[in-house]
């Protein structure tokens, strides 16, 4: 029986072979006999172990059989039942445990989720003036757990089990923090079968705990993109569109306004407009000092001349037309299930462009893979308007809720999220995908199910 650091390193062939298997370096591994096995590498270790049938005594990582000692240290922390099982299904096939950083830049998160989230953000300063804010969300820390230990374009398999902390009010129920555990898959360039293998493995975790009556919706954020560019409308009003598709309620009300007839009342706009760069920075300069204020509220003159030309462009532009309004409409109205409202989209768009039927087909070859893969399609939807929680994701999307009669229960969902990491700092795009959970809502819907 193997009991100590050295026993197991030497039965796993030594210092170079262990540092070969685990992906670092030869001296990272001298130091683990010095030290002892990092808590995020335990489930790695013993998983080796297992793999080699290499004998290990389970004293050695305080008798669990899934060994998470980072997380049992935290005395906010609890491991339950249910907790390890769910992990022991999403740690396996290569994910490596991971516990990302809690505290990341507000700024970087505020950029990336969008308001339904940001609204919701503990944030607070350092005396360097640095944003601060506690994590809302795993998926952000866990790329940025990527980048700082420069795998930038590598392969990796992640898993994760810690808080999370978001606001809801005082009018509100939810906890002002909740426990979270999931996956990403980072830089697999094979993007169809990496969506379905993190799809698949969730959804395998919460029938494994016996979760019934569970529906499934899914989405693709790049189908609606690629829906608006092809249309033929103005930049100005693709563009608006694409930016307010993350806001229900916005999105509608520019539909309408750009559907309308633009009254011409803002004479300066419409002179920026004609103008060319130069000569239009110069106007509002002039108009400004006319005023005798310094004050741009928190704009530059760039800035407040970008906005105005843009306001003028839209008083020149000729509104939507009827039909085109009533196929943006139409386009995000569909719903059913995820084979048959896929052939809608086709049959809907199949006069617009090749591109777009490309990507429904793109779309629709993805679910056929699903469901040769034993998941069936009961209790699911498919509806290109999904997608408008969080800004960050850029293809397939799915959600998990948990519905009996009248009462329904969020537990967990993800998605492809290729454009985060560059946007984080990485130099190229790397394509990303990947899904949390609810814990609590988990185990309070396994008692519920069990009292049945």
């Amino acid at each position: 029986m193997n009991k100590s650091v050295n026993d197991i390193i030497n039965a796993l062939g030594g210092t170079g072979n262990l540092a070969s298997l685990l992906g670092v370096k030869p001296s990272a591994v001298s130091n683990y006999r010095k030290k002892g096995f990092p808590a995020r590498l335990h489930l790695k270790i013993i998983s080796l172990c297992e793999e080699y049938s290499i004998p290990i005594d389970n004293v050695f990582f305080d008798n669990e059989k899934i060994p998470f000692k980072s997380i049992k240290s935290k005395s906010s922390e609890v491991l339950t039942k249910t907790s390890h099982s769910i992990l022991n299904n999403l740690t396996s096939d290569g994910y490596e445990l991971i516990d990302p950083p809690v505290l990341v830049s507000a700024d970087k998160v505020l950029d990336r989720l969008g308001e339904a989230i940001a609204d919701r953000l503990y944030i607070f300063s350092q005396q360097d003036g640095i944003r601060l804010c506690l994590r809302p969300d795993l998926t952000i820390p866990t790329c940025l757990y990527y980048l700082d230990q420069g795998l930038s374009g590598e392969k990796r398999l992640f898993s994760y089990f810690g808080k999370v902390f978001q606001f809801y009010g005082e009018e509100s129920n939810e906890p002002v923090e909740y426990t979270q555990t999931g996956i990403e898959s980072i830089g697999d360039s094979d993007k169809i079968n990496a969506d379905i293998e993190v799809f698949v493995k969730i959804q395998n975790a919460l029938t494994d705990e016996g979760i019934k009556n569970l529906n499934t919706y899914f989405g693709d954020v790049s189908l609606f993109r690629t829906f608006i560019k092809v249309l033929d409308i103005p930049d100005l009003w693709k563009n608006k569109l694409l930016e307010k598709f993350w806001n229900e309620n916005e999105f509608r009300i520019l539909l309408e306004e750009i559907s309308k007839n633009q009254k011409v009342s803002d004479d300066l706009s419409q002179r920026i407009f004609s103008l060319d760069q130069k000569s239009a920075l110069e106007l509002v300069r002039g108009t400004i000092n006319a005023f005798d204020t310094n004050s741009y509220a928190g704009r530059s003159i760039e800035e407040i001349t970008d906005r105005l030309r843009k306001k003028g462009e839209a008083f020149s532009l000729k509104p939507l037309s009827k039909n085109t309004k009533d196929l943006i409409k139409g386009f995000l109205s569909i719903s059913d299930r995820p084979l048959q409202a896929l052939e809608k989209l086709r049959k809907l768009c199949l006069a617009l462009d090749e591109s777009l039927i490309d990507k429904i087909d793109e779309t629709l070859t993805r679910f056929e893979i699903i469901q040769k893969s034993g998941v069936g399609f009961k209790n699911t939807i498919f509806t290109p308007e999904k997608g408008r929680d969080v800004e960050y994701y850029s293809g397939f999307l799915f959600d998990f809720v948990w519905k009996n009669n009248n009462e329904s229960l969020y537990i967990g969902g993800g998605g492809r999220y290729d454009n985060l990491i560059k946007s984080l700092g990485s130099k190229n795009k790397i394509p990303a995908v990947g899904a949390a959970l609810n814990i609590k809502r988990i185990e309070r819907l396994s008692q519920i199910e069990r009292l049945r």
